[in-house]
């Protein structure tokens, strides 16, 4: 029974029927070789490096006259795979039940009934906070929460969803991140136009009220017929994700702040407004303003 853990998605070698996968394997890097739907291979290498990846899939692969820069492409791509679990430790269940070892079994059927290594735990186990035991002996009276209090308990909610979300996406392929806050815009800005249809500038004012939520300093100063500006102080948001995240080293560079800009780009092309989001570690300036052309 093996307990290699894939870490990244099957990647095919050109011209032939060979694949191979990134993995771990007791508490070691290791690369899994494959031929059509079978594993013929599973691997460990001494470090993360291109030369071994390739050396473990020439090894096994019986092709004539293989080409050793597409063998090189593999395993480019699984080396970058690689290195976004090693950063994040958390991937995408990437086994498929379909591989099938020399002795018939599945490997989906293996991985579920194997521990596995440590670094090889289910993402969902590994992307979860260590927790203290929270066992009480009744149920605490619940106080009713408003106004302030109520504001800090939402705003702590966005900042975590936004930092797991986002430290989550950073670790898959290039362009998952960016797709997955793209569709949670586009949503948001949905929920705005439908809960009030009546308003055409339900968006925009939705947009305002989003941005001044995320400080508890916000003001709109006087501006000119036609425009707007809202100026807010330090942002609860980013110091909400840098306490989850200290060194910022799971956080993807920009966010919070990056899916608050892509709202306010598709805002723009939807409406015709201009609205500009100037973010500084004192806080941010948003502008609304009518203008002939639109970021």
């Amino acid at each position: 029974m093996s307990d290699f853990y894939p870490i990244s998605p099957l990647v095919g070698i050109t011209n032939t029927s060979y694949g191979a996968q990134a993995g771990v394997l007791n508490e070691m890097w290791a690369v899994r070789v494959v031929h059509g739907r079978k594993i013929i291979a599973e691997k460990t290498i001494p470090c993360l490096e291109l030369d071994n990846i390739v050396g473990v899939a020439y090894g096994h692969i019986r092709v004539e006259g293989l080409s050793r820069h597409a063998v090189a492409a593999m395993a480019g791509r699984l080396m970058q795979y690689a290195r976004k679990y090693q950063e994040s430790g958390v991937c995408p269940n990437y086994e498929l039940a379909e591989f099938t070892y020399d002795d018939g079994s599945t490997a989906g059927a293996q991985t579920a009934s194997s521990g596995g290594s440590s670094e090889g735990a289910s993402p969902e186990v590994a992307a979860t906070a260590t927790l203290p035991d929270l066992r009480v002996a009744e149920v605490p009276q619940i106080p009713r929460t408003i106004g302030d209090a109520a504001w800090q308990q939402l705003i702590e909610a966005h900042a975590a969803l936004i930092y797991e979300v986002s430290a989550y996406a950073k670790s898959l392929p290039t362009g998952h991140l960016e797709t997955m806050f793209s569709k949670a815009a586009d949503q948001l800005i949905h929920f705005w136009v439908t809960s009030n249809p009546a308003d055409q500038s339900a968006v925009l004012k939705g947009f305002g009220a989003l941005i001044q939520s995320c400080s508890k300093e916000s003001q709109l100063p006087n501006t000119s017929t036609g425009s707007a500006t809202i100026e807010t102080g330090t942002c609860e948001l980013l110091r909400i994700c840098r306490l989850l995240d200290p060194n910022m080293s799971m956080m993807p560079a920009g966010y919070p702040c990056t899916f608050h800009e892509m709202i306010a780009k598709k805002i723009s092309v939807l409406s015709g407004i201009k609205v500009s989001v100037n973010t500084s570690s004192i806080g941010c300036i948003v502008g609304m303003s009518v203008e002939s052309s639109v970021f």
